[in-house]
């Protein structure tokens, strides 16, 4: 009675107490779970060009469990010492070692290693991985060769029987078609198949698909149970996206740019190309650059999309807000006069202008057509420092750009309260105040676009609609008389002023120079020698499609803008004007 008891007791603990662990236990001792990988959507550009896109491959593997009488016969021959069995199996190692190593493309010797100390392990590993991300074409000519070589000799039979039991795991690897075309912008995929970098990471939940799995119940000798669980399902591929980029206007860019650094001996270079009524950004590039098929060997800086992301002074690129604002404000009129000496006392510093000059008499536009220091000084002391600020903030510069792109950019302006006597005099000509090339870009889309701002975007569409593209905000900064004011002083510009040497021929362009001294980098102050140069324009001027912004970042043979950043800034204009068949405003 007692052994009856403690059964029971048993019993009872193992069937009702038990039960649920256990019964997950044996469930999962029988199930199978086989998970399949799912494609990441493709990138396109505009155009519809694939910028990147997942391709099939395979992972090899080696199992001598699926090649019938290896493994045994191995064991076999250790345990006896049968030499002639160990040397044609030995054998048999070198043939698909050397066999492999010409279709993998990986060493002989790290095979013939790799398969004897596999079979000599007994059941320590029964799986070695021969090679990863092998195209189906090699996977097809070993299966044909499987099929198609001779069996004279058990050797041969063996051999054929081990080409035909490897096992091919599928797998998805990712490719960037174009390489370095628009690659600071795509970015890229880690080991894991996880966006890592740029648009790869930003829609990271839109391109990755969901992996599928297979459940198969099996009996204990591993046979399909065939009352058993059997399901399958099916990997679903990630969405496609469509980007506002173009490929071809990027790669015109980024040739632009490196012609620029290599032309000037600068460190670096950017550009911005962007649709300034819609905010559709067809090119954000820099130099240097990298293929992202090979991110694993690019310099960190290279990676760096220096447009969208890096922050510096503008310089002289930033007084056509300047002027704007106080246009807008009613500080100022066109018809308004200044007295301009060459230098100025500002508070406690002297402010001049990079030219010398005899004093003159300067209208609005002349300032704005010599870029006069001085004579944005006085327009910005006629405007005061909060209504400038309130400009600032209008114009975006105190924000982020709202760009959906991971890391975007976002520059520095101190509040009003904390100003010096010379703040105000600094900003207006640029000096004191950081944005990225994207924040000015959109800042003077605003001016180009009647005096209303857009939101800058990367993303164009995703064409199965899993996702909706969100509206983009616009929003007034300044009238659109202050606007179209503000144009004719930069179309004078073009024509008699600092950038009369800038031409995109056949069209009337809107445009402004820019040379910024270079901050010292965690200290106040600035780089002696040193300078960022820059153009920043749009076309057609009376009604304008396009805006350009470049920057070049310490070039050694010039410091201004024109000199500097003119001839890319031309050079992408016209090819895009062409590209865009964009007509001039008027004959």
């Amino acid at each position: 009675m007692l052994g009856i008891c403690l059964a029971g007791a048993r019993f009872v603990h193992l069937q009702v107490v038990q039960a649920e662990n256990l019964s997950a236990l044996a469930e999962q001792q029988r199930l199978r779970r086989i998970e399949t990988p799912a494609p990441r959507g493709t990138i396109f550009d505009r155009s519809g060009r694939a910028l990147a896109q997942s391709v099939r491959v395979y992972t090899v593997v080696a199992d001598p469990h699926n090649i019938s009488g290896f493994f045994d016969d191995y064991v076999a021959a250790r345990e006896h010492n049968d030499e002639p069995v160990k040397q044609n199996l030995e054998g048999l190692h070198e043939e698909l070692a050397y066999y492999f190593s010409e279709k993998l493309d990986v060493s002989a010797e790290e095979l013939i290693e790799q398969f004897s100390r596999q079979a000599a392990s007994g059941n320590l590993s029964r799986f070695s991985v021969l090679a990863r991300e092998i195209s189906p074409e090699v996977r097809m000519a070993v299966d044909d060769d499987a099929q198609n070589e001779p069996e004279d000799s058990p050797e041969q039979r063996l051999f054929k029987q081990a080409l035909r039991h490897m096992v091919w795991e599928l797998d998805y690897m990712r490719v960037y078609p174009m390489g370095d075309v628009a690659a600071q912008v795509v970015g890229f995929v880690n080991a894991e198949g996880y966006g890592a970098a740029g648009i790869e990471l930003q829609f990271e939940e839109i391109l990755r698909g969901t992996p599928g799995v297979s459940f198969t119940e099996r009996d204990v000798a591993g046979n399909i149970i065939p009352a058993g669980v059997q399901r399958t399902i099916e990997a679903q591929r990630g969405s496609d996206i469509m980007l506002t980029i173009d490929a071809e206007i990027t790669n015109v860019a980024q040739q632009e740019l490196e012609a620029a650094v290599n032309n000037t001996r600068a460190e670096a270079a950017s550009a911005v190309v962007m649709n300034p009524r819609t905010g559709e950004i067809y090119a954000a590039a820099s130099y240097p650059g990298f293929d992202a098929n090979e991110f694993n060997l690019a310099d960190p800086e290279a990676i760096r999309n220096r447009a969208l992301v890096d922050v510096l002074e503008p310089g002289s690129t930033i007084k056509p807000l300047t002027i704007a604002a106080a246009l807008d404000a009613g500080s100022v009129s066109l018809s308004d006069t200044f007295y301009i000496p060459n230098s100025i006392q500002v508070g406690t510093r002297v402010v001049s202008d990079a030219v010398e000059r005899p004093t003159e008499v300067m209208s609005v536009s002349r300032i704005m057509e010599v870029s006069s220091n001085v004579g944005t000084t006085r327009i910005a002391q006629q405007m005061g420092s909060s209504t400038f600020y309130d400009y600032l903030h209008e114009f975006a510069i105190t924000e982020r750009p709202g760009l959906d792109f991971p890391g975007a950019g976002s520059g520095h302006v101190l509040s009003p309260d904390q100003w010096s006597d010379v703040t105000l005099s600094n900003f207006s000509f640029g000096q004191g105040l950081s944005m990225s090339p994207l924040q000015i870009s959109r800042a003077m889309a605003a001016i180009a676009n009647d005096g209303v701002m857009t939101t800058p975007h990367l993303l164009r569409a995703v064409p199965d609609g899993s996702f909706e593209v969100p509206e983009r905000e616009e929003v007034r900064v300044v009238s659109e008389e202050a606007a179209r004011q503000t144009t004719q002083t930069l179309e004078a510009v073009m024509i008699e002023g600092t950038g009369r040497s800038v031409e995109v021929h056949n069209y009337e362009v809107a445009g402004k120079t820019g040379t910024a001294q270079k901050a010292r980098e965690g200290v106040a102050g600035y780089v002696e020698g040193l300078y960022i140069s820059s153009f920043i324009g749009y076309l057609p001027a009376e009604d304008p499609e396009l805006l350009i912004t470049v920057f070049v970042d310490e070039p050694r043979t010039s410091m201004f803008g024109a000199e500097v950043a003119g001839p890319p800034f031309a050079n992408i204009a016209t090819f895009t004007v062409r590209y865009l068949g964009l007509l001039p405003a008027s004959p």
